[in-house]
């Protein structure tokens, strides 16, 4: 199962930082700054969207083996030194590179990203985003792309569970 990270819990100061957008703004982000070791907190500078590209306010990430694995070195990709690990997240569009037409400022998301999740904000390609129905929680909705496909692909071809079939409870 999947943990939810929240990236809300933050003194009132850290969340009047959103009052400038694009260059010579800062938010924190988790760093995997060495393998193996635990992640750090710090302040990474914000970058410009590109044309075809979001910026997402990241209120939940999910944390997944994937996460895991490449944090330890042992994920096919091996980002450089220092990177900012999370694959799937929930949030607000806070802006929007100019090609984009899929969503637009303010819209509520769920995304997955190239290991840039885990930080209160991150810029992905629109293409990797979904609008979340009203009726779903940011909270739950950010681990619906990765963890809960995981989770249905382990229970439908791995243990072949049929409607109405039961699993033994592992906790």
């Amino acid at each position: 199962m999947a943990a939810r990270l929240c990236a809300r819990h933050l003194p009132p100061v850290w969340l009047c930082r959103r009052a400038a957008q694009g260059q010579g703004r800062h938010y924190r982000a988790a760093l995997c700054a060495e393998l193996k070791h635990p992640l750090i907190t710090e302040e990474v500078a914000s970058r410009p969207v590109g044309p075809q590209e979001v910026r997402v306010d990241v209120h939940f990430c999910g944390i997944n083996f994937a996460d895991i694995l490449v944090c330890r070195g042992q994920y096919q990709e091996k980002p450089p030194l220092p990177f900012i690990p999370g694959i799937e997240f929930s949030g607000a569009v806070l802006e929007t590179g100019t090609d984009v037409s899929t969503v637009k400022k303010g819209d509520r998301v769920i995304g997955v990203s190239n290991f840039n999740a885990m930080a209160e904000e991150c810029i992905t390609d629109q293409k990797t985003l979904w609008r979340i129905p009203e009726n779903v929680s940011l909270q739950d909705a950010a681990v619906l792309p990765v963890s809960y496909g995981t989770a249905i692909l382990a229970l439908e071809h791995r243990a072949r569970a049929q409607p109405g079939s039961t699993m033994p409870s592992i906790m």
